[in-house]
């Protein structure tokens, strides 16, 4: 099967420090067959990534987005969606034909839903179920439990922050994984509970606050 990493940030994002250069590199180390650079809020570092990849590794645009709850992965995206309540999100991701994706949707460490869960449901296109950055299993476990309680897609992401965390979650399908989500072919598999990864991130939060 295809493995996809459908959550990776690049440092167009102030939480990273992973160049393009290192992204590509660690891609192909672990063995992905593709994955999406979802940068907050932004569109940036797509194209650099897209540029230095092998034929051999797909590279979806994509963009985390900051909704008035969670976070929302915006999956094949042209234009960066605005920054709403998840309905208003959600919808700007399907006029331009994109895939609209709950991330990390129940991690309370985190940015998480709470509000309006079975409209959303009835509006988006899957649930990231296994981000390796939950460090509590049973948030990844509720997840999976609303995307299968609603009938809705499943998908897996690092959400790395540095080369060395990529594809330690990942989505798995046959053929390309724009067309598996929309069609409910997905499963997922990799590792969550990944705490020193958050360590790192807040350490590089620190640094960059004091330009270093």
């Amino acid at each position: 099967m295809n493995r996809y990493d459908l959550q990776v940030h690049t440092d167009a994002s102030p939480c990273s420090r992973a160049s393009p250069e290192d992204i590509v590199e660690a891609a192909v180390d672990a063995e992905l067959d593709g994955l999406a650079i979802t940068n907050h809020d932004t569109l940036e570092g797509y194209d650099a990534v897209n540029a230095l990849a092998p034929e051999s590794l797909t590279v979806i645009p994509g963009v985390e987005v900051t909704t008035t709850q969670g976070h929302l992965l915006a999956l094949d995206v042209t234009e960066v969606p605005p920054q709403a309540d998840p309905l208003t999100v959600i919808h700007a991701i399907h006029e331009q034909e994109g895939l609209a994706i709950l991330s990390h949707p129940f991690d309370k460490f985190r940015e998480y839903y709470t509000d309006e869960l079975d409209e959303i449901a009835a509006h988006i296109d899957g649930v990231e179920v296994l981000n390796s950055r939950c460090i509590v299993p049973h948030y990844n476990r509720n997840a999976r439990s609303f995307a299968e309680q609603h009938d809705l897609s499943l998908t897996g992401g690092s959400d790395a922050h540095f080369p060395m965390e990529v594809g330690r979650a990942y989505t798995k399908c046959d053929g390309p994984v724009l067309d598996a989500i929309r069609e409910d072919l997905t499963e997922t598999g990799g590792r969550g509970g990944y705490l020193s990864g958050h360590i790192a991130t807040k350490l590089n939060d620190a640094l960059t606050c004091l330009n270093i």
